[in-house]
This record gives structure tokens, sequence and C-alpha cells, in this order.
């Protein structure tokens, strides 16, 4: 019986992640990826999910909410960011850091 209960609870959280919208990609700045341990950050409306980039510029974070996002990025003192959209399904984002008037932007890929 204790074997089923655990099996029960265990079923029912890997449903609950299979659901859940992941978000991933990558980030580039002049062709190169960006170093690793770069703060990320998706804002939804109801909580704010955080992630850093491997060596690779790579990232990716989970949001169980869908909707409109804010995708958020501290890089050298500044955090420029970009609307994303979460979705039950796994999404992705590209983005290639631009300067703009000595102000960094996001563009997507």
């Amino acid at each position: 019986m204790k074997h089923i209960l655990i099996l029960s609870i265990f079923l029912i959280l890997a449903a609950s992640v299979a659901h859940s919208g992941e978000i991933f990609g990558n980030i580039k700045e002049n062709n190169k990826p960006v170093a690793k341990g770069i703060k990320i950050e998706i804002i939804s409306p109801k909580k704010t999910y955080t992630a850093e980039t491997d060596s690779f510029g790579s990232y990716r974070i989970f949001v169980p909410e869908k909707g409109k996002c804010a995708f958020k990025l501290n890089y050298n003192k500044q955090t420029p960011t970009f609307d994303i959209f979460s979705y039950d399904k796994s999404t992705r984002y590209d983005f290639i850091i631009e300067t703009v008037k000595d102000k960094y932007i996001l563009r997507r890929k």
C-alpha cells in the first residue's frame, strides 16, 4: 500500500511538471555566447522565476503560468527586458544583445 501511495504522488508531480511551460534558448552578443552565470528572470503576474546562463549562453526555465511575461537579463549593470509568452508546451526564445545609445536591448533572433 505504501508503494502505491508513493507511486501515485510521483505520477501526480510528474504530470504537473509535464504540463508546465518550459522557456529556453540562448543569448549572444557580437555573434558569441554570453558568459556563464548571467542572471535571467522571467516575471509572470504571479511569480518571478530565475536562472543563469551556462557556458554556451543557454538557459532553461520552467514557468507553470500561461500568458504574457517579462524576460529580464542582468547584464553588465543593465537590465534589458523583452515581452515573451509562456505556453503549455516548450517555447524557444533566442536573443541577441545589441547596443543602442549606450544601452543594451534584447532582440529576438
